[in-house]
């Protein structure tokens, strides 16, 4: 007699999330040209050139500033317990570390855990480095006093989810302060025109066509009143600002010479004009707000 076959199970949609991010790691290298050994100081170093260079994070600190200095407190989270939710490769738990934060730092993927762990061990810095999905976190009810999340809790399957358990680890009176995708931004009409041109836009809606032109497995986008609305119940002095890279500025795809051209435009840009600018259409929406 044939054995019966095994049944099926289809992975659920936060596994496709995380499998998709399994394989495709945030390092800053579409081009795949930072050839330090992976994990290596070196190669970390590398991904920090990148990503906090002036093109892409000069919204984030003044010139000459700590990076991420005007969006995360550092003077105010010594000794505080601070959360990151999608730790990636550590750029930013390095930041929360040396600042001298307690930190804790989950992500849905072992390579994420692998190199915020790695990236520690190379600056000589600590952390508690936890493979975790943010849904339904395995902490104590408040247990943190600050929680810190860039570009993550858009590409969950269940970003409600993730703000309940924000609000049930942060103490009374704790800030969380992350950022999301942009509805009404030049990158999403972009991505809209090109959904159009194809089909996709009139075959899926627009929701599936941003989507389908982002990182990740999934990506939601939300407009500042959508997103607020969706702390309001749980924290107070909700804040929702719009902020962007000087690249969106010039909305041409591609890569190589085009992009060179593309980069070398976005650095001719002032910079207070770039803010002015993508304060009303950038692709980031950038909350901060305090549990009640």
């Amino acid at each position: 007699m044939t054995p019966p076959k095994p049944k099926y199970h289809a992975p659920s949609l936060q596994e496709e999330i995380r499998l998709w991010w399994q394989n495709n790691p945030m390092t800053y290298d579409w081009q795949q040209t930072n050839t330090y050994p992976e994990g290596s100081r070196e190669w970390f170093e590398e991904i920090d050139k990148r990503f906090f260079n002036e093109i892409t994070s000069f919204f984030a600190q003044s010139k000459g500033e700590k990076p991420f200095s005007r969006l995360i407190p550092f003077s105010k989270l010594k000794d505080n317990d601070v959360l990151e939710i999608g730790c990636g490769t550590g750029a930013h738990g390095r930041l929360l570390a040396e600042a001298g934060a307690r930190l804790t730092a989950i992500d849905l993927t072992e390579k994420a855990i692998l190199l915020t762990r790695r990236r520690l061990e190379a600056y000589g810095l600590k952390g508690k480095i936890i493979q975790m999905d943010a849904e339904s976190m395995d902490f104590p009810d408040r247990s943190f006093d600050f929680v810190w999340s860039w570009g993550v809790i858009h590409h969950s399957s269940n970003p409600e989810k993730v703000i309940d358990q924000i609000a049930r680890v942060l103490r009374p009176g704790g800030q969380v302060r992350l950022m999301v995708y942009h509805s009404r931004s030049i990158n999403a009409l972009s991505s809209l025109v090109r959904g159009a041109l194809s089909g996709r836009l009139f075959r899926q809606g627009v929701e599936e066509t941003l989507s389908f032109y982002t990182d990740g497995r999934v990506a939601r986008y939300y407009s500042r009143n959508e997103f607020a609305a969706l702390f309001r119940q749980k924290f107070d002095d909700i804040q929702v600002h719009v902020l962007g890279q000087k690249n969106e500025l010039i909305p041409v795809p591609g890569l190589g010479p085009l992009q060179r051209i593309k980069t070398s435009l976005a650095q001719s840009i002032p910079p207070f004009l770039a803010e002015t600018l993508l304060s009303r259409v950038g692709s980031f929406l950038f909350l901060s707000a305090r549990r009640k």
